[in-house]
This record gives structure tokens, C-alpha cells and sequence, in this order.
């Protein structure tokens, strides 16, 4: 009699995917949490400290694609195994930088682990889970990282009391993140059966890229917009809070309550998604955000708290729309789609702080706040535009299911 072997489960692989994208994204606001103690202890400037984040987000650039169009042609999921590993030594080594080039060294090891993790771990959901439900199942794939992103100051925090700047800092740090490297072997040794795809070329690069990046463009804008919105709040508000004598607990605390209520809302967007349509959620959170992010940054106290809480998560709730949206649209190039979404529009996002925070240096911290608020609004004009062709086809495929 032959004997069976018992694969894993959809919902216990898709669980393995989500803890290692809380995993890595545990390590995700490092940056923000430590800036103002980075400025402070090296004397630099906002653009100086905005630089910071524009180097993380050049890496994401660069990197992304590149990760994505090679998970599209291999079934190991080798980025999902290292990038976690590479951002959570780059993290937990910023503050040990005695100089701002150590600490640029250390944000291109954090940024560049996250760059090589997120492509594969977005584009993964597709291959283990089930089409029709895709833009829910991305949901708990980002509430994973989105809870990890939540927790990810206090844990910094809690890092830091704890072993102080010692080398002690990143071997605790490496601990959680070689378990999750433990439950991938484990449970999804494989995306796609071997031999499945052929060898990568650079040639096949640049065309799987141009012709993947024409089709989505529209939804990328949108992208690019919201996580430039949403990193400019984790990056400047910390810097308000402390010129204004906040500590270090204090940031960790109130990017802890702003990001919590961006936990639950991807499942509910993901939900909204499948019934409604992406179109529709994508166009309603993005129109509805700024209302939120304008008045929050024009107050302070817990009014802003909370208005930043109904902001931050409107944008959260269409982190799986938009991905679910692109892998539809390029069924074939996944992980390459997912990486444009994620790592090329973050990247972008992040390349943008520098010149945000030459702004902070100009007109203030509070200003560049506002227009931070005011982001989510600017692609839709291009977004009504260029997706008006294919209004009818997304209905169309969202709305006919078993």
C-alpha cells in the first residue's frame, strides 16, 4: 500500500504566509520610532533625516521588481525565508549607528530585506489560495504585517529597555524571525511544482515589467499616493511629537493607537472588495481620507489620535484591494505585479520623504502634515480616467461568483 503524505492545508499555509509578513513588518517602524533619537544624538537635519527613509525607499524601487519578476520564475520561497531575516538585523542595528553613514548602511540592510520579502510573500497568496475569495485572503496576508507595522514601536521600545545599544539588541531581534524561517520549510517548501517555469533572463525582465507596469498603472498611482500618505504620518508625526517635548514611549504609544485600527480594516476592505468591486472601495477610501488626515493634523491631543486612527485605517482597508485588483488584471506575473503595488509604489513613497521633509525645514512640520493629509485625493483624476475602460470587466468578474 502506498503511503500518503498529508500536505498542508490552504489556511495553515496562508497562516504560515501572514506570521512571516508579521514578522518582517514587526521591524517596519524601526526608522520612525528611533528618528527622533537619530536626530538628536547625530545632529542632523529633517532633509538629513528624511534621507533616511528616501535610501529605503530607493532600495524598494530597485529591488522589488527585480525580486518579483524572479519569484514569478522559481517555486522555493527563498524570499520569504531571508528577507525577514535581513530586515530584522538592519532594524535592530539602527540604534547602535554612532555615525549617519553607519546608520545608511544599516536602513540598506532593513530596507533591503523588506524589498526582497514582500514581492514573493503578496504574490504567494495567489498560488495557495482560492481566485474567487483572492482579495479576502490577501486581507489576513496584510492584517499580518499591518498588526506587526501596529505593534512594531512598542516592540522597538521594548528592544531597546531592554538590551540597551548592545549586540544583544539584533540577536533578540533574530529569534522570532529564524522560527518563521523554520514554519515556511515547513509548511510551504513549494509555491508550484518544480520545472514549471524557466530560468530568468534580463531580457525577460524588462518586457514582463513594461507590459506588466502598462496594465496596472492606474491602480499603482493610487499606491503610490496612499503610502506616501501613510509613511509621511509615521515619519513626521513622531518628529512633531517630539519638538513639542514628547519622549520616546510617547511616539511608540501614539503610533501604536494610530495604527490599530488599520489592523481591522483590510478584512473588511477585502470583504467589500469581493462583493462590491475594487473600483468602487478603492475610490470611496481614497475620496473619504483626507476629511480624517487634514483636520488630524490641525489638532492635537486625542482629537488628532483619533482622527488619525479613522484616516490611517481607510487607507489600510484598501492595501488588499489594490493588490487583489492587480493580480487579477496579470494573472501570469503575480509576484511581479505585486511588487509594483507594493515594494516600487512603497519605494517611491519613501524616495519622496526627503524632499517632504526639505518642506518640514521650509514651512514646518505641521504644514507638511496637511499635505500629507491631502495625498489620498491627487491620483483619482488619473485613476477615473484610465481604469474607465475596464469599469465593466472588473464589475463583471467581481460580481459573478458561484
Amino acid at each position: 500500500m502506498p503511503l500518503k503524505i498529508k500536505r498542508p492545508s490552504i489556511n495553515k499555509k496562508l497562516a504560515v504566509l501572514a506570521i512571516t509578513h508579521f514578522l518582517n513588518d514587526l521591524h517596519g517602524t524601526f526608522l520612525a520610532t528611533f528618528i527622533p533619537l537619530i536626530v538628536g544624538r547625530l545632529g542632523i537635519s529633517y532633509a538629513q533625516a528624511g534621507l533616511l527613509k528616501s535610501l529605503s525607499g530607493v532600495i524598494h524601487m530597485v529591488v522589488q521588481p527585480m525580486a518579483g519578476y524572479a519569484s514569478d520564475l522559481f517555486s522555493r520561497p527563498y524570499a520569504i525565508i531571508i528577507g525577514p531575516i535581513l530586515t530584522a538585523i538592519g532594524a535592530s542595528m539602527l540604534p547602535l549607528a554612532p555615525t549617519y553613514g553607519t546608520a545608511l548602511i544599516f536602513v540598506g540592510l532593513w530596507g533591503f530585506g523588506s524589498a526582497v520579502y514582500h514581492p514573493l510573500g503578496y504574490g504567494s497568496v495567489g498560488y495557495v489560495g482560492n481566485p474567487d475569495k483572492l482579495a479576502f485572503f490577501i486581507a489576513i496576508f496584510s492584517v499580518g504585517g499591518i498588526l506587526g507595522s501596529t505593534l512594531s514601536p512598542l516592540y522597538a521600545i521594548l528592544l531597546l529597555k531592554t538590551f540597551g545599544t548592545g549586540l544583544l539588541l539584533p540577536v533578540a531581534a533574530l529569534v522570532p524571525v529564524i522560527a518563521g524561517a523554520w514554519l515556511v520549510i515547513r509548511f510551504v517548501p513549494t509555491l508550484r511544482a518544480e520545472g514549471s517555469v524557466e530560468r530568468p533572463s534580463p531580457r525577460g525582465f524588462f518586457r514582463s515589467f513594461r507590459n506588466t507596469f502598462k496594465v496596472i498603472f492606474p491602480i499603482w498611482i493610487v499606491c503610490v499616493c496612499r503610502d506616501t500618505a501613510a509613511e509621511g504620518i509615521r515619519f513626521f508625526l513622531p518628529l512633531l511629537i517630539a519638538s513639542r517635548g514628547g519622549s520616546i514611549i510617547n511616539i511608540g504609544t501614539v503610533l501604536f493607537w494610530i495604527s490599530t485600527a488599520g489592523t481591522i480594516s483590510p478584512m473588511l476592505g477585502g470583504r467589500l472588495a469581493d462583493r462590491f468591486g475594487t473600483r468602487k472601495v478603492i475610490e470611496i477610501a481614497m475620496a473619504i481620507a483626507p476629511f480624517f488626515l487634514v483636520p488630524a493634523a490641525l489638532t492635537s491631543g486625542i482629537p488628532s489620535i483619533i482622527l488619525y486612527m479613522a484616516g490611517d485605517a481607510l487607507l489600510h482597508a484598501i492595501l488588499p484591494v489594490t493588490g487583489a485588483a492587480a493580480l487579477k488584471m496579470v494573472p501570469g506575473a503575480r509576484s511581479t505585479a505585486a511588487s509594483m503595488v507594493t515594494g516600487l509604489s512603497f519605494g517611491l513613497a519613501g524616495l519622496l520623504i526627503a524632499p517632504i521633509g526639505a518642506m518640514a525645514d521650509s514651512f514646518g512640520l505641521t504644514w507638511v502634515l496637511v499635505f500629507v493629509g491631502i495625498l489620498p485625493i491627487l491620483p483619482m483624476p488619473i485613476f477615473w480616467t484610465m481604469w474607465k475602460e475596464q469599469k465593466q470587466g472588473d464589475r463583471h468578474q467581481d460580481t459573478e461568483k458561484p
